[in-house]
């Protein structure tokens, strides 16, 4: 049976809400200039686990900026190990400003029209991963200021499915 590290988001009556799946949320607060600390281009946290994935899941995943982020030249990724930027491939950091959504290869904006067949960056890929662990990668130079939120939407394939947020 798979370990469920959430709960089902409620409507003001304790209605659950349907979505396509259960909805893990990690944080990050950048801080590049700070050794080892989220954007620290080469530090502890460059290729940093954002989600620990155990067994097999189905997961889309979607960022949403809530402090506008800085670092001249700072450039981030989120994916696996070995494909690091299957999530979201290598954006430049100071174009996700507060509101923006940052998803699939799209240019961060404050919305997107999902599913468009013609227009692949707004698509949002649902993706199978059997154990691999979603990592975030500093690019180039250090993001040195931000807060962005990312929202895994999942679904346990294997009995043994889980998927927790990692902590600072």
């Amino acid at each position: 049976m798979p370990i469920i590290e959430t709960a089902f988001s409620r409507d003001v009556n304790s209605v659950p809400f349907m979505t396509e799946g259960f909805i893990t949320k990690r944080s990050v607060t950048f801080a590049g200039a700070t050794t080892d600390a989220w954007g620290n281009d080469g530090g502890a946290l460059d290729g940093g686990v954002l989600f620990t994935v155990t067994g097999l899941i189905k997961c889309k995943l979607i960022a949403v900026c809530k402090t506008s982020c800085t670092g001249a030249g700072s450039t981030d990724e989120v994916g696996i190990t070995g494909a690091t930027a299957i999530f979201m491939p290598t954006t430049t950091m100071t174009s996700l400003d507060a509101g923006h959504i940052w998803l699939n290869n799209a240019t961060p904006a404050s919305y997107f029209i999902v599913g468009e067949q013609e227009a692949a960056a707004d698509n949002l890929p649902i993706y199978v991963l059997n154990g691999n662990d979603i990592i975030l990668t500093t690019k180039t130079a250090d993001t040195e200021a931000g807060v962005v939120d990312f929202y895994l939407i999942w679904s346990p394939l294997s009995d043994d499915a889980s998927v927790v947020a990692t902590t600072d």
